[in-house]
C-alpha cells in the first residue's frame, strides 16, 4: 500500500495539466450521471484524470439513485399501508420533496462539471476518496 505525501499529485488534482479536451470530458461525466459516466469511462482510455471523473460519477449517481428509490419505495409503502387513498396530498407533497432532493442532487453534479471543466479540483466527498484509494491504478 502506498502512502501519498501531501505533496503528491492525486488523480482529481491532475486536471492541473489536462487539455482542455480532457477538462471537456471530464466535464460531461457529471452531466447524466451515470450514462455520460459510463461513456466518458469508455472514451477515456487509461487516462486517470478522465477515469476518475467517470467513475466518481458513475458510483456516487448508482449509491444516490439506490438510497433515492429504496427511501421513495419505503414511504410509499409506509403511506400507502396507513393512510391509502384518504391523504394524497401529504403523498404528492413528500414526493415533490424527494424530487427537489433529486434536483439539488443534480444541480450538484453540474456545478463540478463547471469545477472540472475551469481547471479546479472536484472530488465528491467519500466517493472522491474511494475512487481514488481502491478504482485508480
Amino acid at each position: 500500500m502506498a502512502v501519498q505525501t501531501a505533496n503528491a499529485p492525486t488523480a482529481a488534482s491532475a486536471n492541473v495539466g489536462a487539455t482542455d479536451d480532457e477538462k471537456l470530458k471530464g466535464a460531461l461525466a457529471y452531466v447524466l450521471g451515470f450514462l455520460t459516466g459510463i461513456v466518458v469511462l469508455l472514451i477515456g482510455n487509461d487516462n486517470k484524470f478522465l477515469k476518475f471523473h467517470a467513475l466518481q460519477s458513475i458510483i456516487a449517481s448508482v449509491a444516490f439513485g439506490i438510497v433515492f428509490y429504496v427511501v421513495e419505495a419505503l414511504i410509499s409503502s409506509l403511506l400507502w399501508s396507513s393512510w391509502g387513498w384518504e391523504n394524497w396530498g401529504t403523498y404528492d407533497m413528500i414526493f415533490t420533496l424527494l424530487n427537489l432532493v433529486f434536483l439539488v442532487y443534480w444541480v450538484y453534479f453540474l456545478y463540478g462539471a463547471f469545477m472540472v471543466y475551469s481547471g479546479k479540483e472536484f472530488k465528491i466527498p467519500f466517493f472522491g476518496d474511494f475512487v481514488e484509494k481502491n478504482l485508480i491504478k
